[in-house]
């Protein structure tokens, strides 16, 4: 089948990069809070931010099921490159799915050749991503828009060419995703910013403030017929988002068991090794059991995702939260078995320690979506 082999395709050339370049450099990258451009460059090369472009705009095509092998893969050598790569296919899916022609035409072929990335910004300040409280605003203005207002947690916020931004355009009550060019970041009306983090480094993580910038070249996405329809065009992609973020998270435990058995299988312990005692068994035992099934609950979400299932965002939050709450558990684990040696600042298990809550915050902290989730079950089960 020509999807399985382009899947098949991608995969290889990722694992090959996982094996043969991130893995051996990964510590000193992490250390240095650096992801090389020539890596991303290499992921654009393989179609890996574009891979979901239709092929009319020079795309793969390739269903999100397809994509699963291909972000585990890349969270099993670091998150960071699996969450670069997300929200270019986050603008993607919006520019199919609600985008009019022009702007297909305008955008969908360099991120199909990997020229073009997106940032994906809803969270303010004030607000989180509570859509409530957003206070960024958008002004009509001859050849583009004018902004003000903040945004942080933008991921690609000081190199991405494009930004898929959440913000209430005049005589509107809700919102509008705006295409947003990257002219004129980093000007005097359009102030960016770092975020140190805990974990999850490499990734740019900015924040932006506007002053009354005038963004040339800035349009509502899907034109007049988008203008108040951003925030459920965004959250509608989000269950692709989630997908991903669930990968980052099985990357995690992958890597987990990995370093759980080489204490296993290495370290001695009286006569024998560690493995050889029932303590040890139960442990790994345990991991690979919760590694099968978030591996399957990823694999369902994404068929749902592409099948246009009724339940494909509550399998894709399902995914994303269960998987990254057993990620965070599956390091602890980890841990208990290399004791002291998961706490030396170059371990493994140290930065898997710092990156995997990552997974629980990324595209929705766990808290409030398992509380929506929640509500929405009560209210289908209520007279």
């Amino acid at each position: 089948m020509p999807e399985m082999s382009e899947n098949q395709a991608m995969a290889d050339a990722v694992r090959r990069l996982v094996d043969e370049t991130v893995l051996p450099n990964v510590e000193r990258w992490d250390r240095e809070d650096v992801l090389p451009r020539e890596i991303l460059d290499q992921l654009g090369a393989l179609g890996v931010p574009g891979a979901l472009v239709p092929a009319r705009y020079g795309g793969r095509e390739l269903p999100v099921r397809a994509m699963v092998d291909v972000w585990r893969t890349l969270a099993q050598g670091w998150i960071s490159l699996t969450g670069a790569v997300n929200t270019t296919a986050l603008a993607t899916r919006l520019l199919v799915r609600y985008g009019t022609e022009a702007q297909r035409e305008r955008w969908l072929p360099g991120i199909a050749t990997g020229d073009v990335w997106s940032s994906f910004s809803i969270t303010e300040p004030q607000a989180g991503s509570d859509l409530r409280r957003l206070e960024m605003s958008v002004a009509r203005a001859d050849g583009g828009l004018v902004l003000t207002g903040r945004k942080r947690w933008i991921a690609g916020g000081f190199s991405f060419p494009l930004a898929c931004v959440l913000a209430t355009l005049e005589g509107q009550s809700r919102p509008s995703c705006v295409l947003l060019p990257a002219e004129g970041r980093g000007s005097a009306t359009w102030t960016t910013g770092p975020l140190d983090k805990l974990g999850y480094r490499g990734v740019e993580s900015a924040t932006w403030a506007f002053d009354g910038h005038f963004a040339p070249g800035a349009e509502i996405l899907g034109g007049e017929a988008g203008e108040g329809q951003g925030a459920r065009q965004m959250l509608d992609v989000l269950a692709v988002g989630r997908v991903n973020v669930a990968c980052r998270a099985l990357g995690v435990i992958d890597r987990a068991i990995e370093c759980a058995l080489v204490e296993a299988t290495e370290r001695p312990i009286g006569p024998g090794l560690l493995g050889d005692h029932s303590h040890t068994q139960l442990r790994i035992g345990e991991l690979r059991s919760r590694q099968l099934v978030i591996e399957a609950a990823i694999r369902a979400a994404a068929d749902a995702v592409d099948a246009g299932a009724a339940d494909a965002a509550e399998r894709a939050t399902a995914a994303k939260t269960m998987a990254s709450e057993s990620a965070v558990w599956a390091v602890e684990q980890a841990a208990r078995l290399a004791a002291s040696r998961s706490y030396t600042g170059d371990a493994e298990l140290t930065r898997l320690r710092r990156d995997a809550p990552q997974t629980q915050i990324g595209e929705g902290a766990n808290d409030a979506l398992l509380i929506a989730a929640g509500k929405a079950v009560i209210k289908r089960r209520s007279p």
